[in-house]
């Protein structure tokens, strides 16, 4: 009696056989797309409204939700050698693709970790919609990067961040959520693609909420401790505001 949804990014390597989306789905029988490009639920508000309304009578929502990362041949951050192609491509596109766009507009420095070739140098601002989302939302959050041992895997937790708290904003928008389901399990983290010997999902966050009750924390009790993130942020006030719940709090 578990209806599955997903907000993970729309690239086709989330979607192969060993990848956790696609178990997911087969095991639950069918799973809702919240997702679109970097992972963003652009389905929104409308889109969750739907979703919700198709669990079953007394049924429950489990919820998936993740950025993705490459990680190239020679252990290159943001790179990824897809099948049938012999050169390297970025992955994921759309998050370095927003990265770089910035560099562009000079409103980061520009990094040689993302010399590659994800976007052309002309104008943006046609019809990409959800890129454009993406350089805003991204842009605010990029204070501290320099600190960071990895410029692509600070972006990567970043989009995470991002899409924790806008699906996090939907639910809480969302009034009916417990006149149609007796419970919401929501699960976070960051997929992680290779080119050869299986890919990787790192959770982050799990947690279950019922009505009138106070959010259950599921992480440490399935997963154990949280990764040790602060080399990558660059600072332990970057830790506490990715581990932020979706209000802003940080965990005690």
């Amino acid at each position: 009696n578990t209806l599955f949804g997903h907000s993970v990014c729309s690239d086709e390597v989330n979607n192969r056989e060993e990848q956790l989306l696609p178990l997911m789905v087969n095991r639950w029988g069918e799973g809702f797309t919240l997702g679109g490009l970097a992972g963003l639920p652009f389905a929104g508000k409308s889109g969750f409204g739907a979703f919700l309304h198709h669990v079953p009578e007394n049924g429950k929502l489990l919820i998936l939700f993740a950025p993705h990362v490459g990680i190239g041949p020679l252990g290159r951050v943001g790179a990824l050698q897809r099948d049938g192609q012999s050169s390297v491509s970025s992955a994921c596109g759309a998050a370095v693709g927003a990265y770089k766009e910035l560099q562009m507009k000079k409103s980061v420095p520009s990094d040689p970790l993302t010399v590659l070739e994800t976007i052309k140098e002309e104008d943006t601002d046609q019809f990409d919609p959800q890129l454009q989302k993406i350089i805003e939302l991204l842009t605010p959050r990029l204070g501290g990067i320099d600190d960071s041992s990895d410029s692509i895997a600070f972006v990567s937790y970043q989009m995470y961040g991002i899409i924790r708290e806008l699906l996090y904003d939907i639910i809480d928008q969302t009034s009916d959520v417990f006149d149609n389901a007796s419970e919401v399990s929501i699960l976070g983290g960051v997929m992680i693609n290779r080119r050869l010997g299986g890919d990787f999902f790192q959770p982050l966050s799990f947690e279950s909420r019922k009505k009138g009750e106070k959010t259950v924390d599921l992480f440490e009790e399935t997963f154990g401790e949280r990764p040790n993130l602060l080399t990558i942020l660059g600072s332990e006030d970057a830790v506490s505001r990715l581990f932020a719940n979706g209000n802003g709090r940080s965990r005690n």
